[in-house]
C-alpha cells in the first residue's frame, strides 16, 4: 500500500509556538549580560540562548518592532513582514529570531537561497535555535538532499530534544524517503511520547512498519528416559 504522509510545519507558526521564543532572545539580548532565556516572557521551549551584542548601535525599539512583524506574520501581510523584517535585521544583524522568521517568509516564497542564508545567519547568532535547523531540514528534504536533511532535523533534536515537530519530520524522512522502517518507528515513538498524544494515525503507521513479532515455537514435553535398572522386586 502507498504510504503519504504531511510534512510539518508546512505554515508559519503561531506566535505562541515561534513569536514568542523568537522575542524572548530580543529581550535577552537587549536585558541580560549572561546566558540563558528571559524570564519575561518565559519561552516555552526553553531553547533561546542569549545572542552575542549587536554590533550595530541599536535603533529604535527591537522587541518592539519585532513584535510588529510577527502580528504581520500573522495577518498574512506577507510583503509588509518581509519588509519589515529585513530593516529589523538590517539594524540587528545578530539577533537570531528576526532571522528565522525572515527566513521562513523566503521559504515560503520559494526563495531558497535567502532562506538558507537567514537561518545560517539565525544559527550563527543562536546555535540552539532548533526551529531554524529544522527548517533547514525541511529545504533539504525538498530538494532531495537527504542526508543533510537529516543532519538538520537531528540538530535541531540535539537543541531541543522535545521539539515534537523535528520528531515527527524525521520519522517521516526516514519512512518515506530512506526507507529505514525502525529508524522511523523511533522517531514516531518518541514524536507521540513528547508531543503528548497518540494519534490514531500515527500509531497506525507504526503498527504498518513494525515487523510482526515471530511466533514463539511450540513447546514439548520430552517423554522421561526408560531406566536400565533392573526393577525393584
Amino acid at each position: 500500500m502507498k504510504r503519504f504522509r504531511n510534512h510539518l510545519p508546512v505554515v508559519v507558526r503561531p506566535q505562541a509556538l515561534l513569536g514568542a521564543v523568537l522575542l524572548a532572545s530580543l529581550a535577552a539580548c537587549a536585558g541580560r549580560s549572561g546566558g540563558g532565556a528571559s524570564s519575561t516572557p518565559p519561552p516555552p521551549d526553553n531553547t533561546v540562548s542569549t545572542p552575542s551584542t549587536p554590533s550595530a548601535t541599536p535603533t529604535g525599539d527591537a522587541a518592539q518592532r519585532f513584535q510588529q512583524s510577527v502580528q504581520l506574520m500573522r495577518d498574512h501581510k506577507t510583503d509588509e513582514a518581509q519588509a519589515a523584517l529585513e530593516a529589523l535585521v538590517k539594524d540587528f544583524p545578530n539577533y537570531s529570531g528576526p532571522q528565522t522568521n525572515l527566513g521562513i517568509l523566503y521559504a515560503r516564497a520559494k526563495q531558497r537561497d535567502k532562506a538558507f542564508t537567514a537561518f545560517n545567519r539565525a544559527i550563527a547568532a543562536n546555535p540552539k535555535n532548533a526551529t531554524a535547523h529544522e527548517w533547514q531540514g525541511i529545504l533539504y528534504r525538498e530538494s532531495g538532499d537527504y542526508a543533510n536533511a537529516e543532519r538538520a532535523y537531528q540538530q535541531a533534536i540535539a537543541a531541543q530534544p522535545d521539539f515534537a515537530d523535528a520528531h515527527y519530520n524525521l520519522a517521516i524522512l526516514y519512512d518515506v524517503y530512506l526507507k529505514r522502517p525502525q529508524d522511523a518507528v523511533a522517531q514516531y515513538r518518541e514524536y507521540q511520547r513528547v508531543a503528548g498524544n497518540n494519534k490514531p494515525i500515527v500509531t497506525a503507521w507504526i503498527n504498518e512498519l513494525q515487523p510482526p513479532a515471530a511466533p514463539a515455537p511450540a513447546t514439548t514435553t520430552a517423554p522421561a528416559a526408560a531406566s536400565s535398572g533392573s526393577p525393584a522386586p
